[in-house]
């Protein structure tokens, strides 16, 4: 029972640091954030803040990690049949975590490490859809790994474009052009297979 004490309250404090460090990106680089402009917001004491992190730059891995968990646990509710009968939904859900935390994926897209970062989620999204496809379609064609990524790739720049420009297209038909695109995709990746 302690141990789940200590441990709801290590979850309370890593999270009151993720949103004053969310807070503080709103107005500032990472680079200019202090650790003790996140402990006065988030109410906690400096050695709090270095039990749980050894940095601001470590509070974003995890922020970062978070957005990634989140998007592997949304993916894994749906197969591949799902998907490649209607995208949408899938990219719906998946949207919501970059609106619920606006500050860091903003961050992601204007850092200057923001390519790093969406190679990282293109790599780690690639990576799920692939298992999917295999799972679901069994052998694979040598050149579907790349057409997933490509794929993938593209549906992630439409997103990170829209974050980037002045959002003046709604968001929603952003993601029902990515739908159509690769909807068209898994055809053309079907059509490659059955023609091998």
């Amino acid at each position: 029972m302690k141990d789940q004490k200590l441990d709801k309250r290590s979850l309370r404090t890593r999270s009151v640091i993720k949103k004053a460090v969310a807070v503080l990106l709103k107005k500032k680089r990472p680079e200019e954030i202090a650790v003790t402009e996140i402990t006065k917001i988030a109410l906690i004491s400096r050695n709090s803040f270095y039990t749980h992190y050894t940095s601001v730059s470590d509070v974003l891995n995890d922020m970062f990690t978070e957005i990634l968990d989140t998007f592997d646990k949304i993916l894994s509710k749906y197969d591949y049949a799902e998907f490649e009968k209607d995208p949408y939904p899938c990219l719906k859900e998946i949207s919501v975590p970059l609106f619920e935390n606006t500050a860091f994926s903003e961050y992601v897209v204007f850092s200057k490490n923001s390519n790093l970062f969406v190679q990282n989620i293109i790599d780690a999204l690639t990576d799920r859809f692939y298992s999917l496809y295999l799972k679901n379609r069994g052998q694979a064609h040598e050149n579907i790994p790349y057409m997933v990524n490509f794929l993938v790739g593209g549906a992630i720049q439409f997103v990170y474009k829209w974050f980037k420009e002045d959002k003046t297209v709604p968001f929603d038909e952003v993601l029902k052009g990515a739908s159509l695109l690769i909807t068209d995709g898994i055809k053309t990746i079907r059509a490659i297979k059955n023609n091998n």
